[in-house]
């Protein structure tokens, strides 16, 4: 076990509970695959400042769908930004792409299918603003984007909330990235909902919806890179371990000589 513990990015765990193909391996450590997490990443951050800069030029209260709202002077940078958003996460699922628990509800699919489809949904809310004001969908003043907005923005909000508690069981480096944001972003977009639908405390429903949105985007940006500095040291690791003789009792489990397996989970 202390051999096992110098080299945590190694073969820790059995093959079988880490759920990552031999193709899709290959696929993380693609260059190419590198660059799309970590281009996604900076786009989804620069995204990021400009909500929030839209946010504190915004004169008055309102929520995060009243940014882009017509006819608002923040309409065409926050709706730009969303769009930034949804090709950032579209990249980074795509540099993801093969990552799975494979356990529980949600392991049946890969965590770059939720992402991909939160992104896919973030850019129809950002083709589709809501109408001036923002109303909520179906009620008097309301227009048919409306309804398609709200409706984006919350599936949208979905998957990427279903794309958290799936990485849950990826390891401890992941669980620890993601069970904060999913406390931020359940506790602060429910309360900013139901704020909403009361029709009332606007400015602080507006805030908490804001911090909700920033969580959700902080843990991609901070799973894609996290992701890409396991696989970074894995590889370093590869390399010193095939050239190196390592004696048996440094030895991670499993390793028969040459180099190791490397897992990327756990």
């Amino acid at each position: 076990m202390c051999g096992a513990s110098r080299f945590p990015n190694v073969e820790t765990v059995p093959r079988s509970t880490s759920h990552v193909s031999p193709s899709a391996s290959t696929w993380l450590r693609h260059p190419a695959a590198a660059a799309l997490r970590l281009g996604g990443a900076g786009l989804v951050l620069l995204a990021l400042g400009m909500m929030w800069a839209s946010r504190i030029v915004f004169p008055g209260n309102t929520y995060v769908s009243g940014l882009g709202a017509a006819g608002e002077i923040t309409s065409v940078a926050f709706n730009v930004s969303l769009a930034m958003v949804a090709l950032g996460g579209a990249a980074s699922a795509v540099g993801l792409w093969g990552l799975r628990s494979g356990r529980g509800l949600f392991g049946a699919w890969a965590v770059s299918t939720s992402l991909l489809a939160a992104s896919a949904m973030f850019g129809v809310g950002a083709a589709v603003p809501c109408s001036t004001g923002c109303p909520i969908p179906l009620t008097p003043g309301a227009a048919p984007q409306d309804l398609v907005h709200t409706t984006a923005a919350v599936l949208g909000f979905a998957l990427a909330g279903v794309a958290i508690i799936q990485t849950l069981r990826f390891g401890r480096v992941y669980a620890s990235l993601a069970v904060p944001s999913l406390v931020l972003v359940i506790a602060a977009a429910a309360a900013g909902g139901i704020l909403s639908l009361a029709g009332v405390a606007t400015g602080l429903g507006g805030w908490l919806e804001l911090i909700a949105t920033t969580s959700a985007l902080i843990w991609l940006t901070a799973v894609s890179l996290a992701t890409q500095h396991r696989i970074t040291t894995a590889s370093v690791l590869h390399r010193s371990m095939a050239d190196s003789q390592t004696p048996d009792t440094a030895r991670p489990i499993g390793w028969t000589g040459g180099a190791p397996h490397l897992h990327l989970l756990g």
